[in-house]
C-alpha cells in the first residue's frame, strides 16, 4: 500500500502581512489624494470662471452707468427750461416747447444691476468656491449697495407718478390736442403755439419739477458713486487674481 505524503508550505510570516496590507493602504490612499486634487482642480477653474463672468457684470454694470447718467443730466436740462419759463408767465399758458420739456423730463432710465453671476452663486452654493475672504467680503458689500439701491428706485419712481399726475392736471388737454396733432392726427405743428394752464395747479407743478430735478442730481451722485465703487471692486479682484 501506498503512502501519500502531503506537501506542507511553509507559514507566511507577519511581516509579509504587514507589507501586502500597507501597499494596499497605500494604493487607496494615493487614489483618494489624486481624487481629491482633481476636484480642487476643477474648483479652482470653476472660481475662476465665476470671478471673471463677474468682474464682466461689473463692465456692464459701470457702462450701463454712464447711460443713465446721461438720461439724468438730460432731464435736469429740461426741467431747467421748463422752470425758467413757469416762474415767468403770467398769462397761464405756455409754449409748447416748455411742454415738450416738461413731458421728456418724466423720461428716466433706470439702473438695474447686472446680477446674473452673484444670482447664481448665491443660488447654488458657488460664493464657497471663492476662497480669498476679502474678494467674497467685497462682492458682499457691493450686493448691498444694489439693494439698497432698490429703495432708491421705488422713491424716483413715486416722485416721477407725482409730478407726471399734477402735469397732466395742469395741461390743457384740448388745446395741446389741437397744438399736436391735425384733424386726423397726423401732422405735428409749430412748438411756438401756446398752451392753456390750470392756474390751480401752476404752483404745485413748479414745486414738483424742483423736486424731480433733486432727486436727479441726487440719482446722479449715488449712481457716479456706485460707479465707483465697481471699478474699485474690479481692479481688486484682478489684483488679487493676478488677473490682466
Amino acid at each position: 500500500m501506498e503512502v501519500h505524503h502531503h506537501a506542507h508550505t511553509s507559514r507566511k510570516k507577519w511581516t509579509h502581512y504587514f507589507w501586502e496590507f500597507l501597499m494596499l493602504f497605500l494604493a487607496v490612499f494615493c487614489g483618494f489624494l489624486a481624487e481629491n486634487q482633481r476636484e480642487h482642480m476643477i474648483e479652482h477653474k470653476r472660481e475662476k470662471q465665476f470671478v471673471n463672468s463677474y468682474i464682466k457684470d461689473l463692465q456692464l454694470d459701470i457702462a450701463w452707468l454712464d447711460t443713465v447718467a446721461n438720461s439724468a443730466r438730460t432731464r435736469i436740462q429740461n426741467i431747467d427750461s421748463a422752470l425758467l419759463v413757469l416762474t415767468e408767465e403770467t398769462n397761464n399758458e405756455i409754449p409748447l416747447r416748455t411742454y415738450q420739456h416738461l413731458r421728456h423730463s418724466t423720461i428716466q432710465i433706470m439702473f438695474f444691476a447686472n446680477d446674473g453671476t452673484i444670482t447664481q452663486l448665491k443660488n447654488s452654493g458657488g460664493m464657497r468656491l471663492i476662497r480669498k475672504r476679502g474678494v467674497v467680503d467685497s462682492i458682499a458689500a457691493y450686493d448691498r449697495l444694489m439693494r439698497r439701491l432698490e429703495v432708491r428706485r421705488d422713491i424716483t419712481n413715486q416722485t416721477t407718478h407725482d409730478f407726471t399726475d399734477v402735469l397732466n392736471k395742469t395741461i390743457a388737454g384740448k388745446d395741446l390736442l389741437n397744438a399736436l396733432y391735425d384733424s386726423i392726427f397726423l401732422i405735428q405743428k409749430s412748438s411756438s403755439q401756446q398752451i392753456k394752464l390750470n392756474s390751480e395747479y401752476v404752483n404745485e407743478l413748479i414745486n414738483q419739477s424742483i423736486s424731480s430735478r433733486l432727486r436727479a442730481v441726487s440719482d446722479m451722485q449715488v449712481n457716479l458713486s456706485i460707479k465707483k465703487s465697481a471699478e474699485l471692486l474690479i481692479d481688486f479682484i484682478r489684483k488679487e487674481y493676478k488677473l490682466k
